[in-house]
């Protein structure tokens, strides 16, 4: 094994958008009438859950990437927005956390990062490659979920790395020397 596995760290207490399998609340005004039993989502295969363990390590390593490109950005701009992702990378990692416990009820674990040490540029498109990859692989999640919840993070977080992936494009496109 290349990389020490570890009990899944936490950037902060999980706050995820949505908490899992809520139910809305009994409306007082309708009175004692019974209602009808809310059906519960499935829980994810494990497969699914496999998929979202790797989703995490993603995530995490972004993060350890992001962090050690804004020490090498050349302008304020560049490194506010870095900034910007990697505070979204963290929102991806929690969520992600607090779904995955709450559908295995144990933490994942999680490799070290390895710490990424290119030049300026072939990091900056290593950036790019990895969020347009991973947007690829929560769009592939999302047409394979049947569980609404899980599909609108999938969705909502593929969103989120193509505009990254957009924002390390315009990077490499204006700092590129070649």
């Amino acid at each position: 094994m290349l990389f020490k596995k570890k009990k899944a760290p936490s950037f902060e207490q999980p706050q995820p958008t949505q908490a899992p399998y809520r139910q809305p609340p009994p409306n007082p005004t309708q009175g004692i009438t019974k209602q009808a039993p809310t059906k519960q989502p499935k829980p994810i295969s494990d497969e699914q859950l496999h998929q979202l363990q790797q989703f995490l390590q993603h995530s995490y390593q972004s993060v350890t990437d992001f962090e050690y490109l804004i020490e090498k950005v050349p302008t304020e701009q560049t490194a506010s927005t870095l900034r910007d992702i990697i505070e979204d990378h963290k929102k991806h990692y929690q969520t992600l956390l607090h779904l995955y416990r709450s559908q295995a009820n144990k933490d994942p674990e999680i490799s070290e990062a390895s710490l990424n040490r290119n030049a300026y540029t072939p990091a900056l498109k290593k950036a790019f490659e990895q969020s347009q990859f991973q947007s690829h692989l929560f769009e592939e999640a999302t047409r394979h979920t049947e569980n609404p919840q899980i599909r609108n993070i999938y969705s909502s977080i593929a969103r989120d790395h193509q505009r990254h992936a957009l924002w390390f494009l315009s990077y490499l496109t204006v700092f590129s020397k070649t």
